[in-house]
């Protein structure tokens, strides 16, 4: 299949580019955040981008796959995937913006585009699209390239002006991480509750694991930090840390999960969760931190789990469930005292689920708790629960696929130091012909 490329002008020995400050505009456009693991079969999520793109005959979408670690490979696979639902291989175009060689690619180095963001040639042909994607990968690629040394590149200018004139962008992994102003770059729940921030960045797996990175994003998305793969790898305990930081100014934070879209419309100042799974709020307005020498300790944070076309507005501060949801506070289903919430043998071992089934879903408790350690020594106790500000609903989606949600349940963090003494019977030797056994099998 060919491979859609705009050319490149390189301005080794140019003069610097000087594009003036853009002149301030009402933002038209929309934003569709996807939290990586974007499967080729969820329908809902790529009609969406193409119908917010000008539908199936006026999109034009151009790629940019500066995150990626394999930006060809990985085009051609979106390529295909929007083929699927209607549109033709040339409405696609990768723009050649990356930092990484592409082994699948034997006669191009594309570790050569690191500057193609900065190229006024390449930036105005993107007046002709409706629509730009960045493919996942390492998200401070995508800052350094767009926006070396913090300053916009004549692309991202021009990226503004389509979203600014109605066009939307969209992302999925790091294409969304980096849509917030303070960005989350690296580290896990345990290392940004334990060790706190870091100034240093190795690679990828520093996305792992280890305390929590924060950096400049683009700034796309204006009300909050976002963060991705979000359920799966647990990473709310970095999300809140990133937001407590914030919270003069990004007290909230969108934690996405994989296969998901936050899709967010300027017009309206709102956004819409659409796909698989969940997005999960968090609000640190009214939060405290303690401070307490044993640790990471905050009380009253507020935690939101949307999904299913549940919708928040960002100028009235509402979470508004899908209408087709029943309310499920005075209507529970479940009435358990006491749920088991820790580790694989849970039955809701997911937040989402944790949150939506057995908290707000169940009479039986006003009250989880679930814990974080990592064996002997200092961990956290993580209390969930429900009160006069806690709202819950849950609907049937696609057969008997559950649609919950639970909107203001109330997490207190505290350190915890756990000891732990494995309850073993003593072992006693037993000698007698009666316990053997011949074994069946071949000698």
């Amino acid at each position: 299949m060919p491979v859609s490329v705009l050319s490149l002008s390189l301005l080794i020995g140019c003069t610097e580019v000087v594009i003036p400050e853009p002149t301030p505009q009402a933002d038209k456009g929309a934003l569709v955040l996807v939290g990586g693991a974007l499967a080729g079969s969820n329908a809902e999520v790529y009609q969406r981008f193409i119908e917010l793109a000008g539908g199936e005959l006026q999109a034009r979408i151009a790629v940019i796959p500066a995150a990626s670690g394999q930006p060809v490979k990985y085009f051609r696979q979106f390529q295909q995937d929007m083929q699927r639902y209607g549109l033709d291989e040339d409405q696609m175009t990768l723009f050649p913006v990356a930092v990484n060689d592409d082994k699948s690619t034997k006669d191009v180095d594309e570790s050569q585009w690191r500057r193609g963001a900065t190229d006024p040639k390449l930036a105005e042909q993107l007046s002709q699209f409706t629509a730009v994607w960045f493919l996942g990968g390492d998200q401070l690629n995508i800052t350094a390239t767009l926006a070396p040394e913090g300053q916009n590149s004549v692309l991202l200018d021009a990226i503004w002006a389509l979203y600014q004139r109605g066009g939307v962008v969209g992302g999925t992994s790091a294409g969304a991480a980096m849509m917030s102003e303070v960005m989350i770059a690296a580290g896990d729940s345990w290392g940004a509750l334990t060790e706190g921030t870091t100034d240093t960045y190795n690679g990828m797996q520093d996305q792992e694991n280890g305390p929590l990175l924060l950096a400049k994003g683009l700034g796309f998305f204006p009300h909050a930090i976002v963060d991705q793969h979000f359920d799966r790898k647990a990473r709310f305990g970095r999300l809140i840390v990133a937001t407590e930081l914030n919270k003069a100014t990004f007290p909230l934070g969108f934690g996405i999960d994989e296969n998901t879209a936050l899709v967010y419309t300027a017009f309206n100042n709102s956004a819409e969760v659409i796909g698989a799974g969940a997005v999960t709020a968090i609000d640190v307005t009214h939060a405290r931190r303690v401070d307490n020498p044993h640790g990471y300790h905050i009380e009253n944070v507020r935690v939101s789990v949307m999904q299913g076309n549940d919708h928040y507005h960002f100028d009235t501060e509402q979470f508004v469930a899908n209408p087709l949801k029943s309310a499920t506070v005075g209507h529970e289903y479940l009435d358990l005292a006491k749920p088991v919430a820790s580790g694989v043998f849970s039955r809701n071992s997911r937040l989402k689920d944790l949150l939506t089934f057995d908290l707000v879903d169940n009479k039986g408790t006003n009250e989880v708790i679930s814990y974080l350690h990592q064996g002997e020594g200092r961990g956290f106790t993580l209390r969930f629960s429900q009160d006069e500000y806690t709202t819950g609903y849950w609907q049937y989606l696609d057969g008997l696929l559950d649609s919950g949600s639970a909107f203001g349940v109330k997490l207190d963090i505290v350190p915890t130091s756990f000891s732990i003494t494995p309850l073993t019977p003593t072992a006693t030797a037993d000698t007698s012909t009666d316990s053997i056994v011949d074994d069946p099998r071949p000698q």
